[in-house]
């Protein structure tokens, strides 16, 4: 790989860690020749360009203008299934997964791949659980189901709660795509920010929902194709697909069922199995980005089959995140970046393992930029487009209620402006918080398993009432946020897999002190700080029902509960019956409609 303190290496490093460095000419031509071609650009640019484009199309162009609340926030409830699943694996699929996850499996194994098990419970979760209540109720914030079921109060507790969340999230979606570019473009991150920031927020604002779903489902391709060419380029110049796994087998990469019951260990195939299960059926099931979406299309029927696109696309995409990490482990299995300084984060892997495998050939590079942007893109046009949207629900339109639909859309679009601006400040602080992975689940994990507990108390629990909801919640936030900020005063977990430096150049090693530590588990500090970030949500879920349940049935009252406000499972069979006859009438009053309308035709023939 390396040759000297003055090799092609140092550069890659210089452009990965975004140093200035004074070269030679000749390694000035070879850093040059790794940044952005005129391809690169042509690739990147046009992928803004088409998303600005479907903005001004549906915001200008389209027929059905977004001016109205229901186009705004659910594309007049008619868009199609196909589209839909795109989006909610975009959305998904943020920078920080593209990036995120390989350097998961290139730095402690494949054990995070069984993410297929949690995958398959959150689709059966959303199915018959969650969905349709929500369906049923037909509302525009899922939020405004917790005032239907318990009270205002407990609704604002879950917007504010939602709101805070999506605030800290995106910073830092935006941030890991922003990184990259920088490292491969020269760019100052304070130009690239407020840059793509601006492209996000202007066709969120003009074009509703539709844009976001459509842009989605643009970037979702343009993310699959990188992340393919990647897999491609590496399974070349590895050799094929088993010289990858037999080196991710040398370096005991390939870990599926670490069966270890201990909390504190990093990742385990519990951990992952209920950690992860947790926050993806918060982040998902009763999540106002995703509940809004499926929404949109016209039935519950068409919902179920989104959901059921959107499993298998989110399986496939995030299999290929995985093989990703193997593909870099096969590469550096003999000189790691990260031992030898070639990187100094470890989010920074994939990127200078674009840059040195393919960066001389023209595209790839703007391809690879382009995807991970599409990724981010897509996560916080959703953000801006929901919380907007919630914001506006919950806590402006009771003040005029009797807004016109002009009008509430325009206020919206102004929240969607504000909200951008000031997520696009909060970036510049995120390079501060830690590995960008870690990070993000933590920060998810101190509000989904809130979220998930307030909204599973009214659905399941039939006996859940207002104060065990909010003393459930109140608790669960509470102990959360205290968790995560000792998790990190307490010494990193460090269960980095072996990572090997005897293929490396001498002189580069005799350049470095080089020490190589061995995986072990931390045991220091507070016990209850050391638990793994991936139980996060699961501590803040089970909080919230061991606190509120109790509570609410100390202070049960008489109130009727309406049925549909429960999981279709735990509804009165004497509702079932009434649904069941309404059903049967309807279809016999659908039937004679059609019935009519089919005589009507033949006697105008």
């Amino acid at each position: 790989m390396a040759q000297s303190n003055d090799s092609a290496s140092d550069i890659l490093s210089a452009v990965v860690n975004g140093e200035n460095a004074t070269v030679s000419n000749s390694l000035n031509s070879q850093r040059l020749a790794m940044q952005f071609s005129t391809i690169d650009y042509v690739l990147f640019v046009g992928m803004l360009l088409l998303s600005s484009l479907i903005g001004i199309y549906y915001g200008f162009l389209a027929k059905t203008k977004q001016n109205t609340v229901n186009e705004y926030l659910l594309g007049g409830k008619t868009m199609h299934i196909v589209p839909i699943a795109m989006s909610l694996i975009a959305s998904h699929i943020s920078g920080s997964t593209l990036l995120g996850v390989p350097v998961e499996i290139y730095t402690h194994g494949t054990q995070y791949w069984m993410f297929i098990m949690p995958a398959l419970v959150v689709a059966v979760s959303m199915i018959y659980v969650y969905l349709p209540v929500f369906h049923d109720l037909q509302l525009t914030s899922c939020y405004a189901y917790l005032e239907k079921r318990f009270d205002k109060n407990v609704k604002m507790m879950a917007s504010t709660v939602y709101a805070v969340q999506n605030i800290l999230f995106i910073p830092i979606v935006m941030y890991v795509p922003a990184l990259a570019l920088s490292q491969v473009s020269g760019t100052s991150l304070y130009i690239i920010v407020p840059m793509i920031s601006a492209i996000c927020i202007f066709y969120t604002t003009i074009g509703g929902l539709k844009a976001v779903v459509m842009t989605d489902a643009l970037q979702f391709v343009l993310m699959i194709i990188a992340i393919l060419v990647i897999i491609c380029l590496g399974m070349a110049e590895a050799g094929g697909w088993t010289n990858i796994w037999e080196a991710a087998e040398r370096g005991n990469r390939l870990q599926f069922f670490n069966m270890d019951p201990s909390p504190f260990t990093r990742t385990s195939f519990w951990i992952v199995l209920f950690g992860l299960s947790t926050t993806w059926v918060s982040n998902l099931g009763v999540s106002q980005s995703c509940i809004q979406k499926f929404l949109a299309v016209p039935n519950l029927q068409k919902a179920r089959r989104s959901v059921f696109i959107f499993t298998v696309g989110l399986i496939v995409v995030k299999s290929f995140c995985c093989f990703t990490g193997l593909v870099m482990y096969a590469h550096y299995e003999t000189c790691d970046p990260i031992t030898t300084k070639a990187v100094e984060k470890n989010d920074q892997i994939l990127p200078y393992y674009v840059v040195e495998v393919a960066g001389s050939v023209p595209g790839i590079s703007g391809l690879f930029i382009a995807g991970i942007f599409s990724a981010a893109l897509s996560t916080m046009s959703a953000s801006l487009n929901t919380v907007a949207g919630t914001i506006y629900e919950d806590f402006l339109k009771h003040r005029n209620p009797n807004a016109s639909e002009k009008t509430a859309s325009n206020i919206m679009k102004i929240i969607v402006v504000v909200l951008g601006l000031v997520e696009m400040c909060l970036v510049f602080i995120v390079e501060k918080l830690g590995p960008v992975f870690l990070v993000t689940l933590a920060l998810n994990g101190t509000t989904t398993g809130a979220l998930l507990g307030m909204f599973t108390m009214g659905i399941i629990f039939r006996k859940a009432n207002t104060k065990g909801v909010l003393w459930g919640t109140a608790a669960s936030v509470l102990l959360l946020s205290v968790i995560v900020v000792g998790s990190f005063s307490v010494p990193s977990n460090n269960s980095t897999l072996p990572l090997r430096t005897d293929g490396c150049d001498e002189d580069l090693i005799n350049g470095l002190n080089i020490t190589t530590t061995a995986m072990t588990t931390h045991d220091e500090g507070f016990w209850l700080f050391r638990i793994s970030f991936m139980y996060f949500s699961l501590i803040g879920f089970i909080t919230v029902i061991v606190v509120g349940y109790p509570v609410s049935l100390l202070t049960a009252d008489d109130s009727i509960l309406d049925e549909r406000l429960l999981t279709p499972f735990m509804r009165s069979k004497e509702y079932k019956e009434k649904a069941k006859l309404t059903d049967r009438l309807f279809e016999a009053e659908y039937a004679q409609i059609e019935q009519k309308e089919f005589e009507m035709k033949n006697m105008e023939k």
